[in-house]
């Protein structure tokens, strides 16, 4: 290249694109064109307020360059809240959404184009960021964050393609906050004594196996595949206060804001805005329309009553999709205790609507201190993030609880759980230590069996494959089964998950599958590595019309758990492999490769870590390989 022609520099780049901009051409060619060429001008006007200057287009998308991080991010949101404002105006035949990028890095002017690197992770940051969002790199994240009152989810170091970079998403509202498990949240098979570790999660603990398994568990339920998505939607409508003392007044606007925020910290609810909430009261929605419009789970009401000194605060909480009241409570006191009962209703509302259902306790509550309860279901949501920032905080929270109630069995339980994804993200500098202490805490919880014991089964299990003694961890499975059997009806889902993931390394395949049906059941919303986990099971069963129709009516939900869609794309390209319909397999590989989270078979190979045999994942990563998979 000639330097004649060229110019190196330093620019903030921000690539924007329109989201299924075919699938919208398609549908209605003349109302994309115009409905894009509405946006363009939307664009152009906020860019002229920033500073920003187009220098290359692609249809439906636009590259733009900046001279100021700030001014982009400023660009981004500002563009992003009005697309937003657009689509949900009634007048809007056609609504685009839009993902953007942002970067900042070396480029080469050539003819009035940018060409370079700096482009290039641009354009990955867009791939990366979801419809309506914004995702940034860390050199613009470091620019931006101390000179705005913008609100960031570090989603670590990503790669997309052949590019890894530092990514943040700027948060236009907390319903934008997801987990995506970092590239060097993967543990090298090499660099650790968990070469053969596996997804060991919290969630439901990989072990290994030798196939010993004789114990069947007969499904108690019928044969319906019942899930969705592992994301609550919770609706908290603004607090009704019925009382003509107007200095109590702020009391309703105070419990509507805290609850929210309070439900908001956990990664497993998804809280609907204020502004949604307010709208939804103004124009009055029944229930019925806000759970079909919404796609709302549970509705939280809350009122005040003032008779003199004393509040009365009653709440209830409603589960859409039972439509049965699972919470009516009511409490008095004076307004010096107003902060006291805000907690005890978030409490519940968190107690009820948890569906994680991950703890190491027993069926009782963890702790009957309402504080205690909180920051471990918060620890919980915190661990189940898979992410350093993540760990941390549960074990902060883990280790707060543990100075107030050092004997807690259950906490206890859940500090091994946190010492072995310590190892697990890399973050242990003597992973042996940590996976030994958190074996010696199991053993001692078996002993007391004051905690769940198909859990602390796990555990000790789990620990053992990850120090290499597996028969020992083998030795433990049937016992595992028959605690499941004998406990039946009154098995926790989690003990469900366990079981089957347990007897799905061990090669059980039927006895996993019976498992998961019976976990879809109990807990239609458990974290969704249980869903791929179910469609591998039905494809190493060879039960390829049921896995294919499973995966259909689950395919497009909205998982919270990283990479779900796009696993459950890949089981579908295997299914049509196997049936011989390669052109059908080749098109679902092409829309995997366009969905938002990169995978490659390395990551998909931690997946199968805890199966002593590898004869399935050996032939679905064949499969993969034949339509370009690496």
């Amino acid at each position: 290249m000639s330097d004649l022609n060229s110019n190196r520099k330093i620019a903030v780049i921000l690539v924007a694109d329109v989201v299924g901009y075919s699938k919208h051409m398609e549908h209605d060619e003349n109302s994309t064109l115009q409905a894009y060429s509405e946006c363009e001008k939307i664009l152009k006007q906020f860019l002229s307020k920033r500073n920003g200057s187009i220098f290359n287009t692609g249809g439906d998308s636009v590259l733009i360059e900046f001279t100021s991080a700030v001014n982009a991010a400023g660009f981004a949101v500002d563009f992003q809240t009005k697309m937003m404002e657009r689509n949900k105006s009634g007048n809007v035949l056609t609504k685009l959404e839009f993902r953007i990028g942002i970067n900042m890095g070396d480029v080469v002017s050539r003819e009035g184009n940018l060409l370079g690197d700096g482009v290039n992770i641009a354009a990955r940051l867009e791939a990366l960021a979801q419809p309506n969002g914004v995702c940034i790199s860390k050199s613009i994240y470091d620019f931006v964050a101390p000179k705005t009152k913008l609100n960031f989810n570090d989603l670590g170091v990503q790669k997309v393609k052949q590019n890894s970079f530092h990514a943040y998403d700027v948060l236009l509202d907390e319903s934008q906050r997801r987990k995506i498990r970092s590239e060097k949240s993967w543990v090298s098979r090499k660099s650790v004594s968990a070469c053969i570790l596996a997804l060991v999660l919290l969630t439901g603990a990989g072990i290994y196996s030798a196939g010993i398994l004789d114990t069947k568990i007969e499904p108690s339920l019928n044969q319906k595949d019942y899930t969705q998505s592992d994301i609550l939607k919770v609706l908290v409508r603004p607090t009704s206060y019925l009382s003509s003392n107007d200095n109590l007044s702020y009391l309703a606007q105070g419990f509507t804001t805290y609850l929210g925020t309070a439900l908001a910290q956990h990664p497993g609810l998804n809280v609907s805005p204020d502004t949604t909430a307010k709208h939804i009261q103004t124009v009055n929605l029944t229930d019925e329309q806000i759970k079909a419009e919404y796609q709302t789970d549970y509705i939280v009401d809350t009122t005040i009553q003032v008779s003199g000194e004393k509040i009365r605060l009653s709440v209830k909480i409603l589960d859409l999709s039972t439509e049965q009241t699972v919470a009516s409570e009511a409490y008095e006191f004076l307004e010096a205790d107003v902060f006291e009962h805000q907690d005890k209703i978030a409490d519940l509302a968190l107690q009820k609507m948890s569906m994680m259902d991950h703890s190491s306790s027993s069926n009782r509550r963890i702790s009957n201190d309402p504080i205690i309860y909180k920051k471990h279901i918060l620890a919980q949501a915190n661990m189940l993030s898979w992410t350093p920032e993540g760990h941390q905080k549960a074990m902060g929270l883990i280790e707060e609880i543990l100075e107030l109630e050092p004997k807690n069995m259950g906490i206890t339980q859940m500090l091994a759980w946190l010492l072995q994804q310590k190892v697990y993200l890399g973050m242990s500098e003597d992973p042996n230590k940590d996976l030994s202490k958190s074996l010696e805490i199991a053993e001692v919880n078996l002993k007391q069996r004051d905690t769940g014991i198909i859990d602390a089964i796990a555990l000790a299990s789990s620990n053992e494959a990850l120090l290499g003694l597996f028969e020992q961890s083998c030795a433990r499975v049937p016992l595992m089964n028959q605690l499941l059997n004998e406990k039946q009806s009154k098995a926790r889902p989690h003990d469900y998950a366990m079981t089957a993931w347990i007897n799905q390394n061990c090669e059980n395949f039927e006895v996993a599958r019976l498992a998961y049906k019976n976990l879809f059941k109990l807990s239609p919303h458990y974290p969704a590595w249980v869903r791929y986990y179910y469609a591998y099971a039905l494809l190493a069963l060879e039960n390829l019309d049921e896995a294919e129709r499973y995966i259909q009516e689950n395919k497009d939900l909205d998982y919270s758990y990283y990479g779900t869609n796009e696993i459950l794309k890949l089981c579908l390209v295997y299914i049509a492999h196997k049936q011989e319909n390669f052109e059908l397999a080749a098109q679902y590989f092409s829309e995997f490769e366009a969905m938002p989270n990169s995978l490659n078979l390395g990551y998909m190979e931690g997946d199968f870590a805890a199966a002593r045999s590898k004869v399935f994942f050996t032939q679905f990563s064949d499969v993969l390989r034949k339509y370009g998979m690496s």
